[in-house]
């Protein structure tokens, strides 16, 4: 903390005609208000980065394939669960309701494409990952099915 008696100190120094000394404090002065400033902004990031993350731990869900980010009424994503797992990366995933893909880890989710129109929604795959059988589908849980808006992936 800047100790507010030492410009007072500068000040009397300067008045005493002892303007070397006084500059002398003045500089290190200033050498601190600087030193304080960049530990301000320091700190200002790191409570942003706090801040960041607990708006991810109450608006990110995960419904058993996806990760979903939910603002307000809206709905972003989906989101890929490897990248997000392995790295705490949210890369949106491309494709089709029924195919989606991730450009970063290249992982692919299949979804079964009767089911996909059926639902006539963004909706995350029922298999998992590619690797899995594909005819080892399951529905999706019912806090999945509800409805709201999903902003789509930009191409």
């Amino acid at each position: 903390m800047l100790e507010y008696h030492r410009f007072k100190t500068v000040h009397d120094l300067y008045m005493k005609g002892r303007g070397d000394e006084a500059r002398q404090q003045l500089a290190g002065l200033q050498r601190r208000y600087v030193a304080l400033c960049d530990e301000n902004t320091t700190l200002k990031m790191q409570v942003q980065e706090y801040e960041d993350i607990l708006y991810l731990a109450r608006n990110l869900a995960f419904d058993g394939w996806f990760y979903w980010l939910t603002t307000g009424s809206i709905k972003q994503g989906p989101f890929c669960p490897t990248c997000y797992n392995r790295d705490g990366l949210l890369m949106r995933l491309s494709g089709e309701a029924h195919e989606r893909f991730c450009s970063s880890c290249r992982e692919v989710y299949h979804k079964p494409v009767e089911l996909a129109a059926a639902m006539n929604q963004e909706f995350p795959p029922l298999s998992g990952p590619a690797s899995e059988a594909p005819g080892e589908a399951l529905m999706p849980p019912p806090a999945a099915l509800k409805r709201a808006k999903v902003i789509p992936f930009a191409r």
